[in-house]
């Protein structure tokens, strides 16, 4: 994961280098799509059976594309861990990747808020306390989504800050071995490199 983190970086650093700058006047009448892509650092709590919440932090990368004003389409990819669950010797991981919609409802200036629904898969790995001496390891794939939102503020030129928040949906092991719903929120803070100038910003 460190090495796709870093290829995603020098890539955004190669746009940034290009030159690319936003358009100051109206758009051209066919000017197609609108990209960004993000990278991220994210913090995520997870709810464990006979371990409370554990705290998991790691990293996001993702892209849009802004197919008509207001509306676009999302995928994001995130990867955060824990190097200790209470109770038990073990890590804990969670890899997740999503897609789907994302609604611009307001903008104010160079700040937009926004809304997404996001469905996916996540791959868990985690431990769980069964007793004081015993616990149960295991890992799981499973389908999940995400339903948050949150605020990007444009930065100088083709940059801008997205801070994001949402109720992520995954599935682990019970104290009884078998599979339940995972309840766990997640906050991001991202880096965004805009390729074209968002819709919304060229109204």
């Amino acid at each position: 994961m460190k090495t796709v983190g870093l290829a995603f970086f020098l890539f955004m650093m190669s746009v940034l280098a290009s030159g690319q700058e936003l358009q100051t006047g109206a758009p051209p009448a066919a000017s197609g799509p609108n990209y960004d892509l993000s990278l991220g650092y994210s913090y995520l709590t997870m709810a464990v059976p006979g371990a409370g919440h554990v705290d998991l932090y790691g990293l996001d990368a993702g892209g849009q594309i802004h197919l008509i004003p207001r509306w676009a389409a999302v995928f994001d990819s995130n990867y955060a861990r824990s190097f200790d669950v209470p109770g038990t010797r073990h890590e804990a991981y969670i890899l997740s990747l999503h897609a789907g919609p994302v609604f611009y409802p307001i903008e104010h200036g160079d700040t937009r808020l926004f809304v997404h629904g996001l469905a996916g898969a996540a791959l868990e790995d985690g431990a769980l306390p069964i007793s004081r001496t015993q616990y149960l390891h295991g890992w799981l794939l499973r389908p999940s989504y995400a339903v948050g939102g949150g605020a990007e503020h444009a930065l100088a030129g083709v940059m801008a800050l997205r801070l994001s928040g949402d109720y992520l949906r995954t599935q682990f092991f019970g104290s009884a071995g078998t599979v339940k719903p995972q309840n766990n929120f997640r906050m991001t803070v991202s880096l965004v490199f805009h390729l074209r100038r968002p819709y919304a910003a060229s109204r």
